[in-house]
């Protein structure tokens, strides 16, 4: 048995990526064309570029980002020169929009917020965010990572009001090493790697054009109609039959503010490393809601952003899912999970 649930990290490349990607590469290998899309390395460069591109440009300010946003955003923010501000969340994971707005004022040249948190699957308040910017800080560029969500939760730029918008291939079944940067008819970015002008000046060197091929292939294959929201709910229900001491991280699995295909799950007082790897020698893979180190546990800071208690934290999985996850695959997910629990639970960490 394998069983692949950590979607969020990797997607398996589909059949169309890899077959665009090769007859790119033996017939239709010429250069592209520029536009209002840069395509790029993928999500971390794609998030460096409108930071470091948006605060070399503003000089001066302040950014605010989120403060459950991926490394590529929070770290980059923290050293682009302006003043760095993180966005409180709530207990759900989800920013509080009394505290942003509280944060918003005209000194704010940058805001950096997710579309969906890529451990927990919360969808962020864009529209809401969008609007406050318009009204307190109008001049702000708005800047939204879309890695988690693009093609699993509907996004429209202009009526949210994001200036731009940054997504990655490998994690839509296309390749790794592609990602693009859409952006709106307002933004000012200075650039951050220079040489032969390509895309529009904003990211010079040769374009990856089999990526690209393969980044199209992949949206265009990406089925509108999928059972992920299904099997993410039935994987919870199980899960919390077969083990009534779990819980959710984040929004609950039917909510209209978590994401089809990210469900974080605590399983204390099983340590998430334990299970994981426990898991891994019964061929199913997931990933882990908090981040270890080679001596000690760490909490992440997505949970500890939360309020999350020590002890969910601690035991906290990701499950991700791709529209290739089958109903019968969360079924013997939990049939593992229940049979490895019932040994593993016996021992704890004194």
């Amino acid at each position: 048995m394998s069983i692949y649930l950590d979607n969020s990290a990797t997607t398996r490349v589909c059949p169309e990526a890899v077959e665009a990607m090769t007859r790119c590469m033996r017939e239709e290998f010429y250069n592209p064309m520029g536009s209002k899309t840069v395509f790029l390395s993928g999500g971390t460069e794609a998030d460096n570029l409108v930071i470091f591109g948006r605060a070399a440009k503003a000089r001066s300010g302040k950014v605010l980002f989120s403060a459950g946003e991926h490394p590529a955003v929070k770290e980059a923010c923290q050293i682009c020169g302006l003043e760095a501000v993180e966005i409180p969340y709530d207990h759900q994971g989800i920013v509080d929009l009394d505290a942003f707005q509280d944060l918003l004022s005209q000194e704010v040249a940058l805001v950096c917020c997710m579309q969906v948190n890529n451990e927990t699957g919360a969808i962020q308040p864009l529209r809401e965010m969008g609007a406050m910017i318009k009204e307190k800080a109008p001049a702000a560029h708005f800047h939204v990572d879309g890695v988690q969500g693009f093609l699993r939760v509907p996004f429209d730029m202009a009526a949210i009001g994001a200036d731009s918008y940054a997504l990655s291939g490998h994690k839509i079944h296309g390749p790794k090493g592609i990602g693009a940067l859409v952006m709106g008819p307002r933004v000012q970015l200075n650039p951050r790697q220079v040489g032969g002008g390509q895309e529009g000046q904003l990211r010079s060197g040769t374009e990856n054009t089999p990526g690209i091929a393969g980044l199209l292939a992949a949206i265009e294959a990406y089925p509108k109609e999928n059972a992920m929201r299904e099997n993410k709910r039935l994987l919870w229900e199980l899960i919390h039959e077969a083990i009534p001491e779990a819980a959710v991280n984040g929004p609950a699995p039917d909510s209209d503010v978590s994401a089809p295909h990210i469900l974080n799950v605590s399983l204390p007082p099983v340590r998430s490393e334990t299970m994981l790897h426990a898991l891994e020698g019964e061929g199913v893979y997931v990933g882990m809601g908090s981040a270890c180190s080679s001596f000690k546990q760490r909490v992440s800071p997505v949970l500890k952003a939360m309020h999350t208690p020590q002890k969910y934290a601690e035991t906290a999985l990701r499950f991700s899912l791709s529209p290739e996850n089958t109903e019968e695959e969360m079924r013997q997910t939990v049939e593992a999970i229940q049979r490895l629990y019932a040994v593993l639970s016996k021992y704890q960490r004194r």
